[in-house]
């Protein structure tokens, strides 16, 4: 459990001086607001008796203006103490989510909807910058006020001060019943909050399949469910804060009642004066505004308390690399494949075997082909190869050892992996192909190695035009060889293409694997394609059916055998002609 104490351990402490100062400040926030309504109290108590021979009233009154004017400053400093550290430690906290959601592998994010983590990443760092800096500040306050307030209120009056400590004690012990429930109520809200900022991101991204296929009232009744759930739990909160409220508020207003009625008999015989009546009076005043903030501040620490638990779930999933903490270098040369009976299922369903004894050895620098119909494997075998999931220990190898053993992030910088459906991002076409850390001085290149020369000259802005989001302004052929440059632009060691060249036609595809055979340096080469002209050139071809490897040879040699391959080649081959 990722409790208030860890938290202010590893995020609030290096902020502990600006705490500190702040402390100081609400320290002297407190004793002037304190201080004032006894000067206020002996200045009338002088007025009362007609004279003034030791020069109280005037001194007493520029003491208040004096201390008046240091109180605005020093309130202004308290806040500005403690606000500072909370919006860093959120800074802080957010580079932690970021820096650990992009350490994670896709089965993380196939157990967690994109609008939770969305919902986690905004509203539930917010609740701890609220805590590390509002809530923090608060509790303070109210706890140094609360001392001073009362030890003043003692000095006066004990007997007074007994008496109004019974309806504060009271209040708070009303605060407690309800504060279980309180944290039960703000966690279920965030929850049904992140469900609702799922299903909102989702639709909008699906836009134009929703209007479509008419579904709007569809998403709308989805919508106000979710939004309905979210509304109850919001309203059974603010029921909740509805009772603490008015409580302290009663609180306090019972206060002044009872000062009134048990000081004003003591005033009359003299226990206490006239001034000290209505110092004491001020002094509740004082504390009236704590009082009042409880509500607040218990639904503020409540929700942040249930922000700490669904953030930690997150900081606290370690990534699924077996290769740390001491890995083996990646090669940053064509790598050597060897694939020995691989079987394998998601982690999500661990008894449907989606791969059944896959083997195949793959030299450096060669070129695999991979053929099947959907569903038969082909783009979970390179999701293991490109370590998107891990494989089974002992079954995939590269340059002899162990690819779990191999360090990923060296792996990945020699490897490009370019799927069917690339995601491009809202930038432009340069930016997508880069991605920040390649020259651009490589582009041009790229672009003539994806055969997308002609197609940039023709946008607007050519290579700096924006592409929209996920690349809605590119046809699909143009989306799929954007991201093979993006792919090409690093000069990969291996190289995997999941049937990138289905949404381009025969003249560009052609080229296309031209310019993959004769670069200068010929990466190992993984290709899985629909169309057998695309992979015929292939030192090996696997064809694969229900996550079997069938056959496997070169194209001359499965075309002579019938089966899968040399049905497929016959009817491409006449679709081609007629």
């Amino acid at each position: 459990m990722f409790s208030i104490l860890r938290f202010a351990r590893q995020y609030m402490a290096p902020y502990g001086h600006w705490y500190g100062a702040g402390v100081v400040a609400l320290l002297a926030t407190a004793m002037l607001s304190v201080s004032i309504p006894v000067l206020i109290g002996e200045a009338i108590d002088v007025l009362r008796t007609g004279s003034d021979p030791t020069g109280v009233l005037p001194y007493n009154a520029m003491l208040i203006a004096i201390m008046g004017t240091v109180l605005i400053f020093v309130r202004w400093a308290s806040r500005l103490l403690f606000f500072t550290p909370g919006r860093l430690v959120e800074a802080q906290v957010k580079h932690d989510l970021v820096g650990t959601l992009i350490q994670q592998q896709p089965v993380f994010y196939d157990r967690w909807p994109t609008g939770d983590l969305v919902s986690r990443a905004s509203s539930d760092v917010n609740f701890l910058r609220l805590l590390s800096g509002f809530v923090v500040m608060q509790v303070i306050n109210a706890t140094v006020s609360f001392g001073l307030g009362i030890g003043q209120m003692v000095r006066i009056s004990p007997t007074l001060a007994i008496y109004t400590l019974i309806p504060i004690l009271l209040g708070f012990g009303v605060i407690q019943i309800f504060i279980k429930r309180m944290f039960t109520l703000v966690k279920l809200m965030q929850e049904d909050l992140a469900d609702l900022s799922d299903h909102v991101l989702s639709s909008y991204q699906g836009v134009a399949t929703i209007h479509g296929f008419t579904a709007a009232n569809a998403f709308m009744k989805r919508f106000d469910k979710s939004n309905e759930r979210y509304r109850d739990t919001s309203m059974k909160r603010a029921d909740m804060r509805a009772v603490i409220s008015p409580t302290m508020g009663l609180t306090a207003t019972f206060n002044v009642f009872l000062v009134l009625y048990v000081g004003g008999p003591m005033a009359i015989r003299g226990d206490v004066s006239i001034g000290e009546l209505v110092a004491f009076t001020s002094l509740l005043t004082f504390l009236t505004g704590p009082l009042r903030s409880v509500s607040f501040l218990v639904s503020a620490a409540k929700q942040s308390q249930a922000a700490l638990e669904r953030i930690d779930v997150i900081l606290q999933e370690p990534p699924l690399r077996p290769d740390l903490p001491d890995p083996i270098p990646a090669p940053t040369a064509p790598a050597h494949l060897h694939v020995e009976h691989l079987s394998f299922a998601y982690p999500d369903e661990p008894d449907q075997i989606v791969l059944h004894d896959i083997s195949f050895d793959l030299p450096a620098g060669a070129t695999l082909g991979i053929l099947g119909p959907t569903g038969s494997g082909k783009t979970t075998l390179l999701r293991c190869l490109a370590r998107l999931y891990n494989p089974p220990a002992d079954s995939v190898f590269v340059d002899g050892n162990d690819i779990l053993e191999i360090d990923l992030d060296g792996w990945r910088r020699t490897l490009a992996f370019v799927p069917q459906r690339a995601f491009l991002f809202s930038e432009s076409v340069a930016q997508n192909i880069l991605l920040g850390d390649v020259p651009a001085s490589q582009l041009a290149d790229a672009l003539a190695l994806s055969a997308m020369e002609v197609d940039v000259a023709a946008l607007p802005q050519g290579q700096d035009t924006r592409v929209g989001e996920a690349g809605v302004m590119l046809s699909g052929g143009q989306r799929q060889r954007t991201a093979l440059a993006r792919g090409l632009i690093r000069s990969p060691g291996t190289l995997i293409l999941d049937d990138v060249l289905s949404a381009v036609d025969h003249s560009t595809e052609s080229q296309l694997i031209h310019s993959l055979r004769e670069r200068g340096t010929t990466p190992t080469t993984i290709i899985v394609a629909n169309r057998i002209s695309a992979i015929q050139h292939a030192d090996l071809i696997l064809v694969m059916e229900a996550g079997h490897v069938v056959d496997r040879g070169r194209h001359g040699e499965l075309c002579e055998r019938p089966g899968l391959y040399r049905d497929t080649w016959e009817r491409q081959r006449e679709g081609e002609e007629q």
